[in-house]
């Protein structure tokens, strides 16, 4: 249960300050934790003398993420996730440290030349990730919270833990995949007409990204039963930044894209379930509203030896999705 809301702080809080507020509230909650984040800097700091961490305090113009006092000694920490705009000299001055003192934190490797030609305390959230990793309490509720924030800050600086040997041979199957999906999205039906708007693409945007790719679709509905006012635009593709890829259809609730789809649906919310061939539709990140591939259609999928079969269960799965309106006002 703590994992899984961990995980789901780092959906709808994933910005720098999101990040810095939570390692901070982890400090004064978690006495270990925080001695683990302010040695993972400084391994000279004095943990047994009376500390205080502020967030975003002011000196001079200035406003560095964490300012540390600790028994009359200041000492600085700064987070990036991706901001490139860099404080060193400046922060460092305003606060009086010497660089020595000054930590910062990135998911990148800092190229700054002044940074590197002095002692400022470069670290990466990676090193941190693996040093909390390998240096769990032995206290049960605390390590608990360590898992969680490790959950956390994996998802929010998208570490990508590769483990496992890659193998190419797959990647083949990828492209027939994606042909299958723009075949399926370009047909007429009885009760629905579909076109591709673009391919190789995420829900959302015409531009592909690592981990996930498909086809976004036009899709106009021909049955009177349905008073759409908008175009309606979706998409059909596979994640596969997981061991277990999975097949989805998504629609994006903003105007230009799938809001239209999602009026349509959202009044029957309630009555959302689990169907033939998707699991019961839910909201990524509060806009996409996502069905996926049900685990016995997956199963099937993967095991059939019969291009037909698997194109067969993608159309199978694409029309329940596109009827699901249909059928949820038919109730």
């Amino acid at each position: 249960m703590l994992n899984d809301f961990f995980y789901y702080l780092s959906i709808r809080f994933r910005k720098e300050n999101d990040l810095s507020d939570l390692t901070w509230a982890m400090c004064q909650s978690c006495e270990s934790f925080r001695n683990a984040f302010l040695r993972f800097f400084f391994e000279d700091i004095d943990l047994t003398k009376e500390i205080i961490i502020e967030r975003e305090k002011s000196g001079e113009g200035s406003r560095p993420d964490f300012v540390i006092d600790c028994d009359g000694l200041t000492y600085l920490i700064e987070n990036k996730i991706y901001n490139h705009s860099h404080h060193f000299g400046q922060y460092d001055e305003a606060f009086n440290v010497p660089p020595s003192r000054f930590g910062y934190i990135t998911n990148y490797k800092v190229q700054d030349k002044e940074a590197l030609s002095r002692e400022y305390q470069l670290r990466t959230w990676e090193e941190f990730y693996d040093t909390l990793k390998n240096n769990l309490p032995d206290d049960e509720e605390q390590k608990q919270f360590w898992q969680g924030y490790l959950n956390y800050i994996e998802n929010v600086c998208n570490m990508v833990r590769i483990e496992q040997p890659m193998k190419l041979d797959g990647l083949y199957s990828l492209y027939c995949l994606v042909q299958i999906f723009e075949k399926i999205s370009e047909r007429e039906e009885q009760d629905f007409e579909l076109s591709i708007y673009s391919s190789n693409s995420v829900c959302g945007s015409t531009a592909s990204r690592l981990g996930f790719t498909g086809v976004n679709f036009e899709v106009k509905y021909k049955t009177k039963h349905l008073k759409v006012k908008s175009d309606i635009w979706g998409w059909i593709g596979v994640y596969y930044n997981d061991p277990e890829p999975v097949i989805a259809i998504e629609f994006y609730n903003k105007p230009g894209w799938g809001e239209g789809y999602c009026k349509m649906v959202l009044p029957y919310s309630t009555k959302w379930a689990k169907q033939e061939t998707f699991t019961k539709p839910y909201f990524e990140e509060k806009h996409y509203l996502t069905f996926e591939l049900s685990d016995d259609l997956h199963k099937k999928f993967n095991l059939s030896e019969s291009v037909s079969e698997q194109e067969d269960i993608l159309k199978s799965f694409m029309d329940e999705v596109l009827r699901y309106p249909i059928a949820l006002m038919q109730e």
